[in-house]
């Protein structure tokens, strides 16, 4: 509000609208012209943008963070490795883009050896061919009756984040199933995962089979993973590596790597150098080990925009309706000549 002087001197009053006021503070319409002005602003999206303190208040709203990004760390384990290490790929605005292109290079010819330098070596020239992957948005709706908010008020208890906890879990297992089973394809661009793309190698369990039969002990398990490490070897990816396991082998780690042994199967895989960490990850497909070299030129996540919440409202303001939100996607790339740093154990 401000303040003028009127005809004869009177003060008058002069309303000036944000679009909050008019739009009923939370409405869905009002915070669409908010993130609207965002992107042509060109400004990051930012859960401010899409927010207002007349439902939810600060501390509620804070509830509910601190809720959605807990629940997604429970089952976020072969994201949360690859974030960890640094192979990550943000996008500035990234609400605004609907697919994030890269290039794939090539190799040149062999360098010639000469005592004085004169022969000319071959012409040479890297090509770059343009690949892309769409962003999507993964996402979950949810909402909250106006007289639950207020009663939860007026008794002076904590705001129920039990449904902005299962939003953020079934998110965080939808990012890494895409991880592993890569996503939906998008105007003819797929998304690929660790176990879907046509890239990737494979070998196969040793003569006792899958890592959870009686028969498999230790040492066969190490000699898959070593075969596997070997396979990449060959097409000249030379770690470090990563080794995800689906939850069926988990006791199995646990056991001693052979008799006597003072080491369990983790740690003797975990010893072999090279190897960053042995991840026992839900979403990993079952009888399935994935070997991936961790670079970024084999495996990165996009991140365009954090796991977030919006909210507005309908019904006259009785039904409290939310987004919980995120673009995080999965690059798994091979370069030009087909080479793929990921490696499957199968059987």
């Amino acid at each position: 509000m401000s303040k003028r002087k009127a005809a004869g001197g009177n003060e008058g009053i002069v309303s000036v609208h944000d679009g909050n006021g008019f739009w009923g503070g939370s409405s869905g319409r009002w915070a669409g012209e908010q993130l609207l002005k965002a992107l042509q602003d060109g400004k990051s999206l930012d859960s401010s943008v899409l927010r207002t303190a007349d439902t939810l208040r600060k501390n509620e709203w804070q509830e509910y963070d601190e809720a959605l990004v807990s629940a997604a760390l429970i089952r976020l384990r072969a994201v949360a490795d690859i974030v960890g290490y640094g192979l990550t790929r943000p996008i500035t605005g990234g609400f605004g883009k609907t697919v994030y292109q890269y290039e794939k290079i090539n190799n040149m010819l062999p360098a010639n050896v000469t005592i004085d330098g004169m022969a000319k070596t071959d012409n040479d020239r890297q090509e770059f061919t343009l690949a892309g992957v769409p962003l999507p948005i993964i996402h979950k709706d949810f909402f909250l009756n106006l007289r639950t908010l207020i009663a939860s008020r007026e008794r002076g208890e904590a705001l129920d984040t039990t449904q902005v906890r299962m939003a953020g879990r079934v998110i965080a297992e939808k990012q890494e199933s895409m991880l592993f089973s890569g996503g939906p394809t998008f105007a003819g661009l797929p998304i690929y995962g660790l176990t879907t793309h046509p890239n990737i190698n494979n070998v196969q369990f040793g003569s006792h089979g899958a890592w959870d039969l009686a028969a498999c002990v230790g040492t066969d398990i190490l000699a898959d993973v070593l075969k596997a490490i070997t396979k990449l070897e060959s097409v000249r990816m030379f770690g470090p590596y990563f080794v995800w396991v689906p939850t069926a082998y988990n006791v199995k780690l646990e056991d001693d790597f052979k008799t006597y042994a003072s080491q369990t199967i983790r740690q003797r895989l975990e010893a072999v150098a090279g190897i960053i960490k042995v991840t026992v990850a839900d979403q990993c497909p079952t009888a399935k080990i994935v070997v991936a070299q961790a670079t970024p030129d084999t495996i990165a996540m996009i991140q365009g925009e954090p796991l977030q919440t919006i909210q507005w409202d309908i019904e006259g303001g009785f039904q409290i309706n939310f987004k919980a939100f995120t673009i995080g996607i999965p690059l798994v790339r091979s370069d030009s000549e087909g080479r793929c740093g990921v490696c499957t154990i199968t059987a």
